[in-house]
């Protein structure tokens, strides 16, 4: 059974744990790293995923910032750590629902500053002289360019060049690079995430079942949990692409994902000991046909042997001696003498 599980593929395994829960059971008799192996390829598939929805919105963005940039943006110069764009920049994209801001004046006052930051309501960029600044929602995060640029190895930049380097690297090669970039922060991000609910959710197996009176050892609640994952780990991806593509989002989906995993293992359980009640049944079946044949038995050895003690007295009886052999004819004929 063991060499036939190590044939069953990644995709086969999936199938089962999300849709023949009765068959959980050929997860237990694998070893440990099996699962383990199963809980890495699933959480790269999920970050595989995300990675690739992410990439082609970021690119999207991309896309229309570089047309942006090539036809519509001010000539700009980046020199001494500074910067200084021709003209001051309000613009604003319903797409992305993203704010562009730049004012590189000298006389910027507090005032204007948080006029510019009210305007950014949800996502946006503002551009100083010598920083830029990215708002989400109420966080803001600065960027100084003298840490930023000049790590990069450039002292001086303008429009054109900023084209060219653009060009130069190619937006394959810029979606190739985030992509990368996407996976791997999200595989770390995942696999730490994952890994906590999987051993909450095994603790939560082997103790239900104790409850429910089945013999489950630790090992093998460890084993069935991550399988007992394998839904939600799916609708998280699928939750995933929605909201990147459509902006779909839920303040509930993270208690759906732990109550789908829950309803998983107290399913297998269950079905575990509704297995373990059959085969009692069954065995207990088996005991009774046993006891029938053996009652049998030792009643035909009781016949037999009464058989053998009524056939003993008969054959008695009707034995007859040679000397009461009647004579031809009823007389004697001398030869008795």
């Amino acid at each position: 059974m063991e060499n036939e599980n190590k044939k069953m593929g990644f995709f086969a395994r999936i199938k089962i744990a999300v849709t023949k829960l009765e068959n959980y059971s050929l997860f237990l008799e694998e070893k440990t790293a099996v699962a383990v192996k199963y809980f890495f390829l699933i959480v790269l598939l999920l970050a595989v995923t995300i990675g690739i929805v992410e990439t082609y919105s970021i690119m999207k963005m991309v896309n229309k910032g570089y047309h942006y940039i090539q036809n519509e943006m001010p000539d700009f110069s980046y020199e001494n750590e500074t910067l200084q764009f021709s003209q001051n920049i309000t613009s604003y994209d319903e797409e992305f629902d993203f704010y562009m801001i730049a004012d590189t004046s000298e006389d910027l006052t507090p005032e204007k500053m948080q006029t510019y930051r009210n305007q950014i309501k949800s996502v946006g960029i503002l551009f100083l002289k010598d920083k830029a600044i990215y708002k989400s929602g109420i966080e803001e995060v600065e960027y100084k360019y003298a840490d930023f640029i000049n790590k990069s190895g450039i002292t001086t930049l303008d429009k054109a060049q900023l084209i060219q380097e653009i060009n130069s690297i190619g937006r394959m090669g810029i979606a190739i690079t985030v992509f990368l970039l996407i996976v791997v922060g999200i595989y770390i991000i995942q696999l730490i995430s994952i890994f906590l609910d999987w051993i909450v959710i095994a603790i939560f197996a082997f103790l239900s079942s104790k409850i429910c009176k089945v013999n489950l050892p630790l090992k093998g609640a460890f084993q069935i949990s991550i399988y007992a994952l394998t839904l939600s780990i799916i609708l998280s991806m699928l939750y995933n692409i929605a909201y990147y593509l459509a902006g779909f989002y839920t303040e509930y989906f993270r208690l759906v994902y732990l109550l789908i995993s829950y309803v998983y293992v107290v399913a297998v359980i269950l079905m575990m000991k509704s297995d373990l009640l059959k085969q009692q049944v069954e065995i207990g079946k088996i005991i009774e046909v046993q006891k029938k044949i053996q009652e049998e038995s030792e009643n035909l050895e009781e016949k037999e042997e009464e058989k053998k003690e009524n056939k003993k007295p008969e054959e008695k009886d009707t034995e007859k001696k040679p000397d009461d052999k009647p004579l031809e004819g009823g007389e004697p004929d001398g030869s008795e003498i």
